[in-house]
């Protein structure tokens, strides 16, 4: 079905609702894009877009958007003291060539599909109150008296999506049992962070990771065992200074190199897989429908391969309802396992006892290198032909 004369209400502007307007817009919808903040702009820090991500965006006709960040040319696994556990390129996984793995600054990322997409059909400062799905049109309802009406509502709109709590109402967040802390420091020179690297280094609860996400940009994210909500002594950057003192450099370095301002602490949090998302002319999308933990860089990703099958599955049926269950269908297998792997990376990577830390060290480095690189394929070789 073309999405002539038909409307699309996608609730949340940020990536991956962003990206489900532009793909379908293409596909013919008119779309209307309700975002809560005064101003569409991402908050945060960096993230990775891997080729499975960076794929469906170029196929959106968005190729420059490689040049809002900095491509990821290796990767790197190091213990506390620095000792690499695994090392790879991403020219060693053949899949990547169309489409390299690229670290962005989130606001970049943000700004570039705002800007393909444009403000007409955006609405500001628009807090869904609630919703109703009569068989043949939705209804909006905002906080602050707008009123909408289209064929399908989709919900983007997070982790504590509003469409999804009137669908699943009384759904309980998981802890994973520690913050992450993001930090970007500008201008930063050091011999052991070459540009075009992203290294995770792990210790006993505790995780660091950085790379370049501009050629005068680096993001870090540090996480550690602590429990929901309680504040840390003497502040965010102090403490993870004093956390990670004796890990190996550049790691204090770029701790110490941070703006406070520039410090940003989130408590983790994601929600069992669903066994179904949405009802009649209603889903969700991104981390309404699978919120998971950051621990495989797949959550913005897993978002932006929603948006182009829902536009395929919605062009396939005359039915609303039936391609949104279609949609459905086909990305509940995928999300569900990536949910699965995020929360167990974090499990395992989190391991304070120090033989654990022993044993997964061994683990890590007595994998094979074929056993490493199928799994990268499984995460980042997805594309949306096989996804359909």
């Amino acid at each position: 079905m073309r999405g002539a004369e038909r409307k699309v209400l996608v609730i949340g502007g940020g990536i991956g609702g962003l990206t489900a307007a532009l793909a379908l817009r293409r596909s013919g919808w008119e779309v209307e894009v309700f975002e809560q903040a005064p101003r569409l702009r991402e908050v945060g820090s960096g993230l990775m877009l891997s080729p499975n991500a960076m794929r469906v965006l170029f196929g959106l006709g968005l190729r420059h958007v490689a040049e809002r960040g900095a491509e990821m040319t290796h990767f790197e696994m190091c213990s506390w003291r620095g000792t690499p556990l695994v090392r790879g390129s991403s020219a060693e996984l053949g899949f990547c060539a169309d489409a390299p793995p690229t670290l962005f600054h989130r606001a970049a990322l943000h700004g570039a599909l705002h800007e393909a997409l444009g403000n007409e059909g955006v609405h500001l400062g628009a807090r869904l109150a609630r919703f109703e799905d009569d068989g043949r049109t939705v209804r909006a309802w905002f906080e602050d008296g707008r009123e909408a009406r289209g064929d399908v509502l989709v919900g983007a709109d997070g982790l504590r999506s509003v469409v999804r709590a009137r669908l699943h109402p009384g759904e309980p967040l998981r802890y994973a049992g520690y913050p992450c802390w993001r930090g970007l420091v500008r201008s930063f020179e050091h011999p052991a962070l070459p540009r075009g690297i992203l290294r995770e280094t792990q210790g006993a609860g505790v995780r660091f990771a950085a790379g370049y996400v501009r050629e005068d940009l680096v993001y870090w994210w540090a996480t550690v065992n602590w429990p929901q909500e309680k504040p840390v002594p003497g502040g965010d950057k102090a403490f993870l200074l004093e956390t990670f003192r004796t890990a190996h450099a550049p790691i204090s370095e770029l701790i110490a190199a941070t703006d406070e301002a520039d410090v940003l602490r989130n408590d983790l949090h994601d929600r069992l897989s669903l066994e179904r998302w949405g009802e009649g002319r209603v889903s969700l999308l991104g981390d309404a429908a699978h919120p998971m933990m950051p621990n495989l860089g797949q959550g913005a990703c897993s978002a932006i391969e929603d948006a182009v099958v829902l536009a395929a599955a919605l062009e396939e049926t005359e039915d609303i309802a039936s391609g949104l269950r279609r949609y459905e269908a086909r990305r509940q297998s995928r999300t569900s396992w990536l949910q699965r792997g995020s929360w167990m990376f974090g499990v395992v990577g989190q391991w304070q006892n120090p033989l654990a830390v022993w044993l997964r060290e061994q683990s890590i480095r007595l994998t094979p290198m074929r056993v490493m690189m199928k799994q990268y394929e499984q995460l980042w070789n997805w594309r949306l032909e096989a996804g359909r």
